[in-house]
Formats: C-alpha cells, structure tokens, sequence
C-alpha cells in the first residue's frame, strides 16, 4: 500500500506542478500578470486536493495490485480528467482533441494492467510527466500559446506537440534508468518547493523610506469602479459602507450631486482625463467599426500629460485592465504606470485543468468565490502606490492615480466583508450572473428579493473593503507629511444597477440615475473643515480643477469647469450601445439642477424632478410642456455640435477581448 501511496502522491503533484507551471509560471513572463499575495493561499488548496486524491488513489491502488503501481496511478490521472471536462461539454475543438487523447490513453493503461506484454510496450506511458503533457497540452497550446493565430495553426501546433511529446516519452523510456517512486517524489516535491519560494520573491516587493515634500500641490485622483452614490454611507446610506470616507469628508468637501458622463469605464475615465464629453473625446462604444470600445485618440491632451509636461511626475495603478490600460489610450501621460492582472484560478473556459474540478470539491466545504476574482485587490493596488509614492522623484509633486475594482461584478469581496452584510448566497458564481443578467436585459425575467439580496450584499462588501484600503492610503499620506498639500480626489467612473427599470450592472446603455449618480469627495490643499456642495457637477470639471489647483493653465476646448465655480449650467450625460444590449438606439440625459431629461433615438423622451423623485418612477414628460421642451432645444444645439469621429474599422487583439470577456463587456 505504501508504495501505491508514493506513486499516487508522485502522479498527482507532478500533474500540479505542470499545471502550476503553464497556468501561474509561464503568464508571469509572457502578460502583464502577476500571483497575488491572496492567490497564494488559494493555490496551496488546489495542491492540497491533489495531494489527498494522490494519497486515496495511491492507497487503493496499492491495496488492490501488486504490481504496476505507477500505470494505476496514472490511470486515475486520466479519468479524473475525462470526468472533469463532462460538465463542460459541449467542447472546443482543441478539448475534443483532448478527450480523444484520454480515451487512447485510458486504453492502452487499462490494457497495461491487464497484460504483461501491454505493460511492457506501453510502459513509456506511464509517466506523469509524459501523461500530463498529453491530456492538457495541446489545449494549452491551442488556448494561449497559439491563441491569436487561426484553426489550423492551432490544430497543427496541438497535433505536433502531442507526436514531440510521444517520441521524447518513448526514447526516454527506452535510455533511462529506472528510479525509484521514492527519488521521483521527492523530486517533485524538491521542484514545487523551489518554485514557490522564487515566486514568492519575485511576486514581493519591498516598500521604502517615506515621500519628498514639493513646493507645488500633489495630487491623488482615485476611482472606485462601479460604486453609485446612493450606496455610500457617506451619502445617507442606511449600511456603513464607508466610515473612513466619512471620516475624510470631515475635512474635505462633499459634492452631492455629481454626475458621470456615460455608464462605463472607458468614456466616463476619458471624460475624467480630457474634461471632454464622449462625443467629443470618442472613446465610446462605435460599433461596427469598434463595438468593444474606440481608443483614446493620441492628439487628446490628457490632465497627466499637462502635469508631467509642468514637472509632475505621474503614476497610476489601475485594477481595471480592461479600458485603463496604455492600449486604450486612457493612460496617456503617465510616466509609470502599474496594470497587472491576477493569474486566472477559475477559468471556465479552459474546462481541461483539473484545478476547475479541484474547485468544486472544495466548494462542497467552504465558499470557493475568491477563485472566481479577476482584477488586482484593493491591497494589491495600495502595495504598488506606497512604493510609488516613496520612490517619487525628490522635489518634484505628483499626480497619482489609483483606480479600485472590489465593487465591480463578480463581486467577490475578501473576508470578512463578504458577509459583513446580509442576503449572500453560497455557491452563486460568475458563470450564474451572465444568463441572469441577459435575461433581466431582455425582460424574461424580474430580479427576485433572494436574487438582489445576494447580490447587493457583495456589492455592498466590495464598497466596505474598498474604503477601508483608502483610508490605509489617507493614513499614509499622514505619516509622510504629505496629506496637507496634497489635492485628493475620491470619486467613482459609474454606477451599477440590481434591476432598476430592468437593467442589471452597467454597460447597458442607460443614463438613469443609479448608473450616473458617482460619489465625488475632494480635499483640497490646505483644507481642514468640512464642506458641502449641492451643485450639480460633472466628471468634465475634474480636469480644469487639477489644473488650477495646479497652476497649469486649461486647453481651450475643454468643456469642464473648475468644481470650485458656481455659475449655473447644464450638464449632459450619454451611453452609446454596447455590443450586447440593446443596439442601435443611443441614450442621452440633459441635467438643469435636478431637472432631468432623457432622449432616446427611438423617440421616448422622459422628464424627472430628481428632488422629489430621485429613483426617476414618475416621468413627467409633456410635449406641451415648455420645460422639457427647452431642455430638449439644448440637448439637440450640443449633439449638432458634436465632431465627426475615426468611423474606420478597428480591431482589438485577443488578449484586450478576454479580458473585456472576463469583466462582461463582450459574451
């Protein structure tokens, strides 16, 4: 029994850490993606029910036979896997591969066992090492080593590498010498050991002495992705989501009513760095020349580009790599900029790892959604702003930009605030929310108390998390004494909806309050009392206001304002149709204080008093009605005046559309 433990423990690891290898290792130095502190734990779960089926199997293995140990060890290996890609069926062309490769597999091992002669002309087969390459690297090799290229690249990359890995098995086989599964294990475990330790030094890295004070203002801008208004505590709230923003509010000014320019992180993040509305930045959804959004345009002048050209350094740690990413022109300006992606743990579409399977088990003890986050953690992303902030060039300010994704679908806040607030649903996955969503978008269905609930309750989560890593940022702006002369920005890019006039998340091509009403607190230099503003701002002032606070002078063309300004005005809000839901039909909202209209190309007009009806349940639209109208005659002057945008076809690559994919911008 003894040895079938051994060669079930050796199996099982050596399947591991090929895997470990080729999904944790390998992206570290082909993507931009890293293994996050928090991942770690995770990973060692994965090993940890390996490890148990080597153990199980091995015993049983080693009670039942007496002979070709390491051939039932592996043949355990190989159903495992079959029974782990049934669930995904039906299968991409390179899983079917797969699974055809297992079945010959499962065959010629079978008949190892039960014949001599098999046994002997089969035996190179029965190494881990060899079986393991077999199931899961053509998939590999067809997924992401040759992901970009066409079906039949794929095709022939998988097939040649399954006829190198056959031949090097059976020449080896024919020249080694044998060893023990003793020497072999401790092999193995000699190799994850030393893996782990490397990754763990070359994942940490090390925070230094505290910051250099300048003469000129410093600047922190930070976006809390996703995260409305009307779920922060610091704006009325009944759960507290927020009690360190309230805190910096204390000393801060609150705007009450601030508005982003579009329901999604691209035209709303562009609005932010330009001070232009979409229509005229055009970083938008455009189908069908870029249904997945246009970039930036490198003539835009961005805040960063106006800062580092008047001696700012300039540094940003986006969490969203979807659109805040150099590709997309959004992070122009930027002298240093940090945008990683955790190491993907549950990928459902890979079905061929048996981590995915590994997962479920675990998810039969314990809650399992930590696996299924896709962006950097707000730690993660405080981890590299503390070192950007020590290492800023002496003397010279800063603008730093730090954007934070915990709020953002899955919604999978880490513990305890996963279940700082009730409703949470265990065993509810990202896979469950885009056929809820579609049929929430289509009609088909009403989100259930239970349904919104759960949902809520992690978004709510995602909030709490959140504040509490700013005010870890707030708190070491303290201790390096640059807190008093330093601009902070607090603010959100949109919303999100749980069903609110049949929308769920955001993306949807709606301007309804719950996806434009953003939190927006600022401390400006200097400032120590409180403050409020009810005035009605817009995501298009922040620029203009860096700049003054700045002393650098505003491009002409901006559309913002200073937020410090009190003339009246209007402001204007659009969301152009995104590949998915509800196409051709672009909404836009035009604000006069709480006054607020809504056109829609498809003819409907909405008016609502958002004083008295903030949640927009009574449409208060009127032909007849000189309010609306007038406010209409605005909306139809300033989309006349809008430019003519690159109308050429784009395309992105493929790595851009996974992850736009990961975050459910593209099905």
């Amino acid at each position: 029994m003894i040895k079938g433990v051994i060669a079930g423990l050796y199996t099982w690891l050596v399947y591991g850490v090929i895997e470990f290898l080729l999904t944790c290792v390998l992206p570290l130095f082909t993507s931009d993606t890293q293994i996050s502190r928090w991942q770690w734990p995770l990973i060692g779960q994965i090993f940890l029910v390996y490890t148990t089926a080597g153990l199980v199997l091995g015993a049983i293995g080693g009670a039942v036979l007496r002979r070709d140990l390491q051939v039932c060890a592996g043949l355990t290996l190989v159903v495992a896997f079959v029974a782990n890609l049934i669930p995904a069926w039906p299968l991409a062309r390179s899983e079917d591969i797969a699974l055809g490769v297992a079945v010959f597999l499962a065959v010629a091992l079978m008949g190892a066992l039960a014949s001599r002669e098999w046994s002997k002309r089969a035996g190179f087969l029965k190494s881990p090492w060899t079986l393991t390459f077999l199931l899961i690297g053509g998939p590999w090799m067809s997924r992401d080593m040759f992901r970009d290229a066409g079906a039949v690249t794929k095709t022939a990359a998988s097939v040649g590498l399954l006829c190198a890995v056959f031949l090097c098995a059976w020449i080896f086989h024919r020249v080694r010498r044998p060893e023990t599964f003793t020497r072999q294990a401790v092999t193995a475990g000699v190799a994850i050991g030393a893996l782990a330790l490397g990754l763990v030094f070359k994942t940490a890295k090390a925070q230094t002495g505290a910051g250099t004070e300048s003469s000129k203002p410093n600047v922190l801008l930070i976006t809390m992705d996703t995260v409305r208004a009307d779920h922060v505590s610091t704006y009325g709230y009944e759960r507290s989501t927020t009690p360190n923003l309230t805190a910096f509010a204390q000393g801060a000014t609150l705007y009450s009513n601030a508005l982003a320019t579009a329901d999604f992180t691209l035209p709303s993040h562009a609005s932010i760095f330009t001070g232009l509305y979409p229509g005229w930045h055009g970083a938008v959804f455009a189908p069908p020349a870029y249904p997945l959004g246009r970039p930036l345009g490198a003539n835009a002048s961005t805040v960063a580009d106006l800062l580092r050209s008047r001696g700012y350094w300039t540094g940003a740690v986006a969490a969203n790599r979807a659109y805040l990413d150099a590709g997309m022109g959004t992070m122009k300006g930027f002298t240093e900029l940090e945008s990683f992606r955790p190491v993907r743990l549950a990928d459902p579409g890979r079905p061929f790892y048996l981590r995915l399977g590994a997962e479920r088990i675990l998810s039969l003890m314990e809650d399992c959604s930590a696996y299924e986050m896709i962006s950097l953690r707000a730690a993660d992303v405080n981890r590299r702003a503390f070192t950007l902030i020590d290492r800023q060039h002496p003397g010279a300010p800063f603008f730093l930009f730090l954007n934070y994704m915990d709020a953002h679908q899955p919604y999978v806040p880490p513990a305890p605030f996963d279940s700082m607030f009730p409703g949470k649903q265990r065993g509810f996955k990202s896979a469950d929310f885009e056929p809820l969503k579609e049929a929430v978008l289509t009609g088909k269905h009403k989100l259930s108390a239970e349904e919104r609930a759960n949902l809520i309750s992690q978004y709510d989560g995602g909030i709490a998390y959140t504040d509490a890593e700013i005010g870890k940022i707030i708190a070491r702006l303290r201790e390096t004494g640059l807190y008093d002369n330093t601009l902070i920005i607090v603010t959100s890019d949109h919303g999100e909806a749980f069903g609110e006039h049949n929308i769920l998340e955001h993306a949807a091509n709606s301007v309804y309050q719950d996806q434009l009403h953003v939190p927006l607190i600022v401390k400006y230099p200097g400032q120590s009392a409180g403050e409020r503003s009810d005035a009605f701002v817009s995501q298009v002032d922040f620029m203009p206001t860096i700049l003054e606070i700045a002393g650098v002078p505003t491009p002409a063309g901006v559309q913002g304002r200073s937020l410090r300004s009190n003339e009246p005005r209007v402001i204007f809000a659009e969301a152009r149709p995104s590949p998915q839901n509800r196409p051709n039909n672009i909404r836009r909202a035009v604000f006069d204080g709480p006054t607020k209209l809504v056109v829609s190309q498809d003819a409907t007009r909405e008016l609502y008093n958002l004083a008295a009806d903030p949640n927009e349940e009574h449409n208060l639209y009127d032909s007849a009605n000189p309010v609306g109208k007038a406010l209409e005659d605005r909306l139809s002057k300033w989309v006349a005046a809008m430019p003519k945008q690159d109308s050429k076809a784009g395309k992105l690559d493929k790595s851009t559309v996974e992850r736009l994919k990961s975050l459910g911008y593209v099905q």
